[in-house]
């Protein structure tokens, strides 16, 4: 029987369900957010671990720097985009991460009992926390957080821009162990040139790659002067590594009191020894590397913030302005503490200038960093917040007058926090605030101390030399030590020998190399110094126009209206004795110049095309094309003054990143054999009022060992200044070079060691060819 029904139809397959976690969705983007945290998460505690292996430390410092900021930054809602086009962000976010997970692991331990909670478990239990706090706070963040890939350079690309450092680091091990300048030299060159390559090529290239260039460049010219030395190079570091040894030893920070207001810094206290627990690497690594690795973001956050007014050709050349201020590379990474308070610093004024990014991320961002850098840095605290109340008096001047809105909100509510939180850290949390009381008598006894060196000068030409330390010769030195010990120290009393004339102290200045060329040699010296003068000068007109002009659009206002108070502020500190002893004008100048760059070549790009009277048959990209040469000649002038190139082509004194003699050198290298004698002293006293002499920067060498500001401390190598029964440390330069440093009323002097009146009258109880240390 045939079978005539139609045959069965197969049933059409289902259709696949669709994926769990589709990209694009909100769903994936948790997914994603989990899944790649979480895995972050997981190494930087398998590294931790495995903290003893070289490897591990390489990769577990950059993930410190970026992981826990990307989480924060995640879990603020900020949008990617704003992210993407300030990298900064996120490093700075990471500080704060790390600052706030470390005192609270120190302040929790102490209530709990631990008595050294800044330990690697805790620690590391601490960071952990708060990452996972922070992930689950962003899991639910919208698509807009996530950070658009960047179009990252190829590895080839990478590998030569490393090489920079990796070549001054080479040169500057050379010249510490006596091998010549040569490849520190090479270094140094190849510096400027990647510079000005990167400048012309700026049209061609993107963001990132110019980014990486100018991170290498400054990198290297850091690491120039960092690594130099066989401990730490430079003043106030030392000071610090003694703060970072002693925070590391006892495992714990003390909250209060802090009269020398370094035990107060986080940046120096919590931050380093958390770092140290959890990569442990050693502390002279930390301040010598690490710190000026993180730094050397700073003209890359320069060059992000200018390109939001420039195009690429101007924005490189603004960033390479601020790295040719001869304080970036040489004074920064000798001081750690500024460089993390920098960083924040810039990230706050990047903060206040985002209009698109929505209110409650740009208000959280603005409240964070104040605070921040409160903690982090006294100085650049105090004039972040001269230049947030003259923002705020400038834009009630502006809205009286055009009747607008009289404060924006978010420098009102920058001001807030951070005058609130330094009122707070400085007062009953730290104790901290003897250098306001301080300023605060200095001013009342003494005034501003107008161009206190100005004396038998004209205004201008006080005015240009205000930034230069004034000298005594040492006759004069030795007269007025002696009046001053008698009036102000009582207690001390000096051999009965002092007084001979045959130990009267004789000027012995450092040797200075001749200039191969003297005219030129004039002639950069003085150009440097109008262009950096007229750089401020026109850095005010184009801060004022941008305040002030009718119809500067928003953003550009808001420029204005921070750089206008900031280049108040530097003036103010270069004009009176008084402040600029409380912050150097070197640093004040580029704290300052965050923003104040952005605006002197936003005006002088704004003008450039309207040179119609000089090259009338130009056209406008023509015209613009020839001011940028002008001013990026201007630019390089400068680089190759301050960079120390000059002084190789000309002769004359250079700087410790090209050198191993000369003024730096002898101030701020400390030699191997200088800190062993320095160690021994520190095991030898056992009372803190025992009276230990050495000349001004011999003491840089005690701070490493003795810690800083100690008591019985004298930096007096006159005889009529030392006691009869006092304890006196030779360094290196006291012994070999016969040269001692000390300064009365801020003016320096340069005089020859009291050998013969020291070795008469006191015993030699150690010595190990190069540094002695005397006793009676």
């Amino acid at each position: 029987m045939i079978d005539v029904r139609p045959p069965a139809r197969t049933p059409a397959p289902l259709p696949a369900p669709p994926p769990r976690h589709r990209p694009g969705t909100v769903e994936w983007l948790i997914f994603r957010r989990v899944v790649y945290y979480g895995a972050a998460l997981t190494l930087m505690t398998v590294l931790s671990l495995l903290r003893d292996v070289w490897v591990a430390q390489l990769a577990l410092v950059p993930m410190l720097l970026t992981v826990p900021g990307l989480l924060l930054l995640n879990a603020l809602r900020v949008p990617g985009t704003s992210v993407a086009l300030f990298p900064l962000y996120v490093p700075a976010c990471s500080l704060i991460v790390l600052l706030t997970s470390g005192l609270g692991v120190n302040l929790v331990g102490a209530q709990l009992g631990v008595d050294e909670p800044l330990r690697p478990a805790p620690l590391l239990i601490g960071l952990q926390l708060t990452c996972l706090v922070l992930l689950l706070a962003g899991t639910t963040a919208p698509l807009s957080t996530a950070i658009p890939r960047p179009a990252l350079p190829s590895a080839r690309w990478l590998a030569l821009s490393l090489t920079l450092p990796l070549l001054a680091v080479v040169g500057a091990l050379r010249l510490n162990h006596d091998h010549g300048p040569a490849l520190a030299i090479v270094a140094l060159a190849c510096c400027g040139a990647v510079l000005v390559w990167t400048a012309i090529r700026a049209d061609r290239l993107d963001v990132t790659r110019i980014s990486v260039l100018l991170f290498a460049v400054s990198l290297a010219m850091m690491w120039g002067y960092s690594l130099r030395s066989d401990l730490v190079y430079g003043f106030d570091i030392s000071i610090e590594y003694s703060v970072v040894t002693k925070t590391i030893q006892d495992g714990v920070w003390q909250m209060h009191p802090h009269p020398d207001a370094y035990g107060a810094m986080l940046s120096i206290t919590v931050l380093p020894a958390q770092l140290h627990a959890l990569t442990g690497i050693d502390p002279v690594l930390i301040l010598k590397l690490a710190y000026p690795a993180a730094f050397a973001m700073f003209v890359v956050g320069v060059f992000n913030l200018a390109v939001r007014f420039l195009p690429l050709r101007w924005a490189t050349v603004t960033a390479a302005y601020v790295l040719a201020q001869g304080g970036v590379s040489q004074q920064l990474p000798a001081l750690a503490r500024q460089e993390v308070a920098l960083l924040l610093f810039l990230a706050l004024s990047a903060a206040l200038l985002e209009i698109r990014m929505p209110r409650p991320p740009r208000l959280a961002l603005v409240v964070m960093f104040g605070p921040a850098l409160v903690v982090s840095h006294y100085s650049s605290a105090y004039f972040a917040l001269m230049m947030l109340v003259g923002a705020v008096v400038v834009q009630i001047l502006l809205g009286l007058v055009k009747r607008t809105a009289a404060i924006r909100w978010t420098v009102a509510a920058a001001l807030v926090t951070t005058l609130g939180s330094a009122a707070l850290w400085y007062g009953p949390i730290t104790q901290s605030a003897s250098n306001v009381g301080q300023l605060r008598n200095a001013i009342s006894s003494d005034g501003l101390q107008l161009l206190p060196h100005g004396k038998g000068k004209g205004l201008l030409a006080a005015y240009l030399s205000s930034g230069e330390g004034a000298v005594i010769p040492a006759a004069e030195y030795q007269k007025q030590v002696a009046a001053s010990y008698a009036a102000k120290r009582p207690w001390v009393k000096p051999h009965q020998a002092a007084a001979d004339p045959r130990y009267a102290l004789r000027d012995k200045p450092v040797p200075k190399p001749a200039s191969r060329i003297v005219p030129i040699s004039m002639m950069l010296n003085l150009g440097v110094l109008v262009l950096a003068q007229l750089g401020n000068l026109l850095a005010l007109v184009a801060a004022a126009l941008m305040a002030f002009q009718r119809r500067s659009p928003g953003l550009t206002r808001q420029v204005g209206l921070l750089a206008l108070p900031a280049l108040g502020a530097l003036v103010l500190f270069r004009l009176s004795g008084t402040l600029s002893s409380t912050y150097n004008q070197g640093r004040a100048q580029i704290q300052a110049l965050t923003l104040v760059s952005v605006a002197l070549f936003w005006m002088l790009h704004q003008a450039a095309p309207r040179l119609r009277r000089i090259l009338p048959r130009a056209s406008a990209e023509r015209r613009d094309r020839l001011a940028w040469s002008v001013f990026a000649a201007a630019v390089l002038t400068i680089f190759v003054k301050t960079s120390g190139l000059s002084a190789v082509v000309l002769g004359g004194p250079a700087a410790t990143n090209l050198t191993s003699r000369g003024e730096d050198h002898e101030r701020f290298y400390q030699h191997r054999s200088e800190l062993a004698g320095a160690q021994w002293l520190a095991a030898q006293i056992a009372d803190n009022r025992d009276m230990v002499y050495s000349d001004r920067y011999g003491q840089v060498r005690l701070f490493t060992q003795l810690g800083a500001w100690r008591p019985g401390m004298m930096t007096d190598l006159a005889p009529q200044a030392l006691n009869e029964n006092a304890w006196i440390y030779a360094s290196r330069v006291n012994v070999v070079q016969g040269r001692a440093r000390s300064s009365v009323d801020n003016k320096l002097v340069s005089y020859t060691f009291p050998a013969e009146f020291v070795r008469s009258h006191y015993d030699l109880v150690y010595t190990n060819g190069s540094s002695e240390v005397y006793h009676r």
